[in-house]
């Protein structure tokens, strides 16, 4: 029997994160994952930016939790030798006149956060009658690179597992440890980081899911060569020579991960009301977002025996989240 200090069951975002946090702390571990084709963590879009939302607000504890993602994911790429995380400015375009008010409002609040766009927008590519303002300070984490050189980084360390781990079958439980039988390895603790799977996980039954589904396009749009992210009720983010990703649509049902005509359609139509330029859809992702009832991330130990552990609910906001939760729950397990 093989013994780790800590299982991590899921190698999306979270899992990641803490398995990372875990290593940097001299722990010994094994990430666990079912491997689907489609995650929350890989089609995301992955964009920090500090202003969000209808009401134009500065996103919690923004000034914080950046820094922190960002020395993480730079320490990362050093470590492996590859690049997944690029400052990257936004320019959000006023759709109404109340979104103008509003940045007035508090255009002296957002200090260095908001500017002018510079340079500004482009009216052949963009369709901009009420202006808008634009985030210098702003990132996108290319989540499928980051994950994907994490998971060959584990493969190569031995502390990589590809299984499907049922959580009322697979595990046995004594005073000093967690055993996977399947896998012929004991743990110190195990911390499941499922994204939405968790919503069915039986030790954590109580946690209330307000989970939603998102699809994404990715499009080539020939002639467009801005290099910023561009946002009017719909993100346009660059993705390589004459490719972009655009979305996200919000639904609550079907919560599946199929890509639908009527999520297609919104996407464009959202799209066309600023973009100028013809596109072509090229892809078409869908999965669930891992959103709590409480709207922020979880760690929780399971009472009858705290050797089991919950890392969830990074919900929209997984790439500024997740280094800075993953190292708080890192500490948790000891």
């Amino acid at each position: 029997m093989d013994r780790v200090d800590v299982i991590v069951v899921g190698q999306g975002l979270a899992g990641t994160a803490l398995a990372w946090q875990l290593l940097r702390r001299g722990r010994s571990v094994l990430v666990v994952d079912r491997e689907p084709p489609v995650t929350s963590s890989r089609i995301a879009a992955g964009l920090l930016t500090p202003i969000t939302g209808k009401r134009l607000a500065v996103s919690d504890r923004w000034h914080e939790l950046l820094p922190v993602a960002a020395a993480f994911y730079r320490d990362i790429e050093a470590h492996l030798g590859v690049n997944f995380f690029h400052a990257l400015p936004c320019v959000r375009l006023f759709a109404y006149e109340i979104e103008m008010k509003q940045y007035a409002k508090n255009e002296t609040a957002f200090a260095e956060l908001a500017c002018d766009p510079d340079p500004p927008v482009n009216p052949n590519w963009f369709h901009a009658p009420r202006g808008g303002f634009q985030m210098p300070i702003a990132a996108r984490l290319d989540t499928a690179t980051y994950l994907d050189a994490s998971r060959e980084y584990f493969q190569r360390l031995g502390c990589y597992r590809r299984f499907d781990l049922k959580p009322s079958a697979d595990i046995a439980l004594s005073a000093d440890m967690v055993t996977v039988p399947p896998l012929g390895v004991s743990a110190s603790k195990l911390v499941f980081c499922q994204g939405f799977d968790g919503s069915t996980n039986p030790y954590f039954s109580d946690v209330k899911f307000e989970a939603a589904k998102g699809e994404i396009l990715t499009l080539r749009i020939p002639g467009l060569a801005e290099k910023r992210v561009m946002n009017r009720g719909v993100w346009l983010a660059p993705d390589g020579a004459e490719l972009w990703r655009a979305g996200a649509t919000y639904s609550w049902e079907p919560l599946d991960c199929e890509p639908t005509t009527t999520g297609r359609d919104e996407i464009l139509t959202r799209l066309s009301a600023y973009l100028k330029l013809p596109v072509e859809v090229v892809g078409h992702a869908a999965a669930v977002r891992p959103i709590l009832a409480d709207r922020h991330p979880v760690i929780r130990w399971y009472p009858a025996h705290p050797r089991i552990g919950f890392f969830n609910g990074l919900g929209s906001k997984g790439s500024l989240l997740a280094p800075h939760a993953a190292g708080l729950c890192a500490v948790e397990c000891g």
